[in-house]
Formats: structure tokens, sequence, C-alpha cells
């Protein structure tokens, strides 16, 4: 008999969504697996076929509430905005503690799961952290140093912590790489399209639409996807690609890194995850970064010309998820 195992991933953006759903496919031997989750991630594991809590359908999406404070591709810490993200966080955590009972599961695994953490459950001696960050950003001043307690105090409350993020060294969690977003992804090639990846949010939206008739202006065979564009597998246009213009988000890059494709990547500005990830790129060839509030469409031409002509060298990547799905296995075995 398969163990039961609600998998609680977060609704921003599709990066984790992508990845748990590989993650998952390497469980399915023995895990019985249901989802929790919201938004566009609720639709990409609805379209898959997968089951998911009935509390899903009653919880707001996270991606979608941090647009209040992510205006003109920059967050602004707006009072208004931050307190809009939080109620919106707070619902979801009442629902959870509401309808969720954790005792129904004989593990939990949660990617990044703010809610269920702020719910006040706990999760059972066999339980999985899946993050790509161990902290909130920087501790430099008294909020940001108990927000970042508390953000560790429950990570911590997981037994088993994996770290797959691009740049984040925190001690404590197992670290062996990333996991990818796709089974497998296709043999790269240089084709004639500059595909431009709004990743799984709205954020990159408004400039999207001028950049597009820019590079189309100058020429250029644009291809759209992300945000509500949603493709159920982007890799074959990203493998294709003469190039990519892409905001910074952890799914888009380890795609970009993993297929070796040149890149402009536009980071949110002060965006803490969006500006770590970009600088594990910034200075190689094959790659610029440009603030994505900053930037014009004339200027991420002149960076597309750039790339275009030298030999990408990304970061290296490490399809780490046979081995996280291993470590997995061996709680359940003990």
């Amino acid at each position: 008999m398969k163990l039961k195992v609600l998998y609680v991933t977060s609704s921003v953006g599709l990066g984790h969504v992508t990845r748990d759903y590989r993650l998952s496919r390497l469980l399915s031997g023995w895990a019985d697996i249901t989802w929790l989750t919201a938004g566009r991630a609720l639709e990409y594991l609805r379209a898959r076929g997968e089951r998911f809590h009935d509390a899903s359908q009653r919880l707001r999406c996270v991606g979608t509430s941090l647009m209040h404070v992510i205006k003109g591709c920059r967050v602004t810490y707006s009072p208004l905005g931050l307190l809009r993200v939080y109620s919106d966080l707070r619902h979801n955590a009442d629902v959870i503690r509401s309808e969720v009972d954790l005792g129904d599961y004989d593990i939990v695994i949660g990617d990044e799961p703010w809610e269920l953490m702020m719910s006040g459950l706990r999760p059972s001696r066999r339980s999985v952290l899946i993050t790509d960050i161990t902290s909130l950003g920087s501790s430099d001043n008294f909020i940001m140093r108990r927000v970042n307690s508390w953000v560790d105090y429950h990570f911590r409350s997981f037994t088993l912590r994996f770290n797959v993020g691009l740049w984040d060294r925190g001690d404590g969690y197992l670290r062996y790489g990333q996991i990818f977003t796709h089974d497998r992804y296709p043999d790269p090639s240089d084709g004639d399209s500059i595909v431009v990846n709004l990743g799984g949010t709205d954020a990159g939206v408004g400039l999207a639409g001028t950049l597009y008739s820019y590079l189309d202006g100058k020429g250029l065979n644009v291809k759209v996807i992300g945000s509500a564009q949603l493709v159920p597998d982007p890799t074959e246009l990203i493998a294709r690609a003469k190039a990519l213009v892409t905001l910074a988000g952890y799914g888009s890059l380890v795609e970009v890194a993993a297929l070796r494709k040149r890149a402009v990547i536009l980071k949110i500005g002060n965006h803490f995850e969006h500006e770590e990830n970009a600088k594990v790129f910034e200075g190689r060839p094959g790659y610029r970064v440009l603030r994505c509030d900053r930037a014009d469409p004339g200027q991420i031409y002149r960076a597309l010309l750039q790339v275009l002509g030298e030999e990408p060298r990304p970061p290296q990547v490490v399809d780490a998820t046979q081995r996280i799905a291993e470590d997995i296995g061996k709680i359940v075995d003990g």
C-alpha cells in the first residue's frame, strides 16, 4: 500500500510547481500524492490530472498577490501592498488550519510552504522541505532579523531539508544541486527566434509588449512565453532559440544554464532573490544582466546583439532530482 503524501507547493510563479511535479514522478512508486496549492500552479497540476486537496480551491494565489508590491518591474514595498500580501497569506493560513489535517498523511513535503508555516500546524517527524533560499534577504535591520529568524525556525521544523538554489549556501541543508523543471531537455540548437520568457508571474508583462514591438521592428523573430501565455512544455522553444530575454526567476535561469542558451537577464528592481540569481550569470560570456525597471527596449536590443556574438559559458547546474528522491525514500524506510 502506498503512503499518503501531502505535497504543498508555492503558488508564486511556475518554478516551484514544475520542479515539484518533476520530483513527484520519482516518488510515485511508493507515494500517493495529494497537492495543495493555488493559482497557475494549481492549473498546471490540474492539466496533468493530478489530485489536489479541496482546500486548494479556496486558497488565494500568492503570485498574484505579490503584484500588489511589484509595480513597473520593481518591488515597491508599499505599506498598502504589503498589507494586502499579508492578508492573502493570512487567509490561506486560516484555510489550511481549518481544512487540512496533517494527521491524514504519512509524509508532508513543502516547497517554500509559507502559508502552512503560518497556519500553526506542525509537520510530522517524516517531513521534507524544498527551497532555493534560506532567508528573505539581508538581516541588516531589526525587522528583517525577526523575519529571517521566523523563516529559519519554521524551515528547520522539517526533518529533511534540501537547498536546491543557485547561490544560497545556508547551513543545515542538504545541497546536491538543482531540481530541473522537466524530465528531459531537448538537445539545444541555434534557431532563428528570440524567446522572451516572462516566467510564471505578471511582473514583466508591461515591458513585454513594448519589447516585442521593438524587436519585431528590428526584423527579429520574437516569441513570448510565460505569464498568461502558458506553454505546457516551453523547453522545445527555449532549446531552439537563438537567445533569450528572461526574467531572473529560478526555473527560467536553470533552463537557460542547462540548455546553454545566450540570454539577456532582467532582474526585478529591489528583488533580493532576482538580484542574487542574476549575479551568478554576471560577467560570463553570452550573458548580460539589466534591471527590468530601468532597461528600455533599445538597451535590451543592444545587449542581445552583444550576447549573440559570444559563445555562452553558463554557470554549472546539476540535476539532483534523482538523488533527492532517493533521500526522501530513505525517510520512508526509516
